[in-house]
């Protein structure tokens, strides 16, 4: 077979010598398990040399037999096997692989058999940390704060019915679906729910489906069972780390239909199973899910299964973008000013009329989370001597989406020029001054109704409204509120 071997590499050196610089692992075994050649990549992950490992078992190695090894499976069942993934234990470490398994026919006789193997060791053990760091900073949310039903800001009538809609969701047990565009605030939402609910003494679990391999997903949700390799553990899936609480899953749009068959399975029969086991384990958890697609779009493009959709989507909760709530952006934008200021130690009172005329009319992509990202950018640049943030803070990127935006809607429109961080401000707009103005005289109204209702109780007043204790006094002084 060592003949038949170097015969083979003699005839095909190219091949070779594209196996040893790839980043894949590969292992190539002969008619009864012995390992021939593993390539540099196998060695790096192992911990043998291609000399230490030929001529010895699969078994001996590894560990592994024909149930256990994708290679040895192949060989002995002659098929192909695609996108398996598994788990063994090699000098100390264990190792998490999706693999690809061919059988070898030479002349029309069985040679061996060859594995490609993708490392995700590093992968899983990121996703159990981030399971884990869930687990102890947010579960249970019910004993934490900043994800109550006040914390979604907005008074646009949209929002508010959004709200309305989840304070109804969290009195029952029905699985919600949240659908918005990315960053438009579906895990706050499904927070919030939680929290609000009878479960938030127990835990919330979200996992990003978009974000997880297919051949890991099952077994992250499902969990492992002992024997579905050598030397593996019994591994609980979130399903049953979530047990008596909420599991969130965002972007079940991303999620392989395969896989949301079996989840559908487990909404209507309460029960999961462990990979490589036939127990059928009960489960309670409330599922909440999102997508970033709206319903009937991914029905028609099989993003969602029709049955799986109406099945999560028994509460189906719309969130608007922000260009669709764009009368929010001053209550949004004066939140994060006041997160920021407490963050970074500074003063900011709010966005100058200039910013907040451009805000008023900017797309906003990203939603939220951008007009958040864009406030804490502008946050760093600020002085001691600053009060309000102006165009000059703000992230300059911001200048080229508006410039396209409205290159796009007006087709002949000259680009406007790039901001210099340096430049004294511009004044203010006649027109952008008089919309500030009206927004800022309907907040001072709103602190004064609070104080009044509060008997002048900073505190409770600041709780009332949404914001720290310190930005209601900046905001008292500045309204001369007396």
């Amino acid at each position: 077979m060592k003949t038949r071997l170097k015969e083979i590499i003699a005839q095909y050196p190219f091949f070779f010598d594209i196996l040893k610089t790839i980043d894949a692992a590969v292992y190539l075994c002969d008619n009864n398990g012995r390992l021939l050649y593993v390539n540099k990549a196998a060695e790096r992950l192992d911990g043998y040399t291609n000399e230490e490992l030929y001529g010895r078992t699969v078994t001996e190695i590894y560990g592994l037999d024909e149930e256990t090894s994708p290679m040895l499976r192949a060989l002995t069942s002659e098929k192909p096997l695609e996108d398996i993934s598994f788990r063994y234990d090699v000098n100390g470490r264990e190792i998490y692989q999706i693999c690809n398994a061919r059988p070898i026919f030479l002349d029309g006789k069985k040679f061996g058999a060859y594995t490609i193997q993708k490392d995700v060791t590093h992968l899983m053990e990121v996703i159990e940390r981030n399971i884990r760091f869930q687990k102890e900073m947010f579960s249970p949310v019910g004993d934490s704060e900043g994800f109550g039903i006040d914390s979604l800001i907005g008074e646009h009538p949209l929002f508010k019915e959004c709200k309305k809609m989840a304070i109804r969701a969290a009195k029952s047990d029905s699985p919600v679906l949240l659908t918005g565009a990315t960053g438009s605030g579906k895990e706050l939402f499904a927070r919030c729910i939680h929290q609000n609910s009878d479960r938030n003494k127990g835990p919330f679990l979200a996992i990003n489906c978009a974000a997880i391999p297919e051949t890991l997903l099952e077994s992250i949700l499902f969990g492992t069972s002992k024997g579905i390799y050598t030397g593996a553990l019994e591994r609980k899936g979130l399903f049953e780390q979530a047990e008596g609480g909420t599991l969130f899953l965002d972007e079940i749009n991303s999620m392989p239909l395969v896989s949301q068959s079996k989840l559908l399975r487990v909404l209507e029969e309460k029960e999961i199973a462990h990979l490589g086991s036939n127990e059928r384990i009960k489960v309670d958890v409330r599922i909440i899910s999102s997508s970033n697609t709206p319903p009937q779009e991914a029905i028609s493009s099989k993003q969602i299964r029709e049955d799986i959709f109406y099945r999560l989507a028994v509460v189906n909760i719309m969130i608007p973008s922000l260009a669709e709530r764009k009368s929010d952006i001053f209550l949004l934008a004066n939140h994060f000013i006041s997160v920021f200021n407490e963050r970074f130690q500074k003063h900011i009172l709010a966005l100058d009329d200039e910013v907040l005329g451009f805000f008023l009319k900017f797309p906003w992509p990203g939603n939220v989370r951008q007009l958040k990202h864009c406030i804490e950018s502008a946050m760093n640049f600020v002085t001691d001597e600053d009060l309000r943030i102006s165009k000059d803070h703000l992230p300059v990127y911001l200048f080229s989406i508006d410039n396209a935006a409205n290159h796009g809607a007006q087709g002949s429109s000259p680009p406007k020029e790039p901001v210099d961080r340096n430049r004294e401000s511009k004044p203010p707009e006649p027109e952008s001054t008089g919309v500030f103005s009206a927004i800022v005289q309907k907040e001072k109204e709103q602190i004064i109704k609070a104080l009044m209702e509060n008997q002048g109780n900073v505190s409770k007043t600041a709780k009332q409204l949404g914001m720290h204790r310190q930005s209601l006094i900046y905001r008292i002084k500045k309204y001369k509120i007396t």
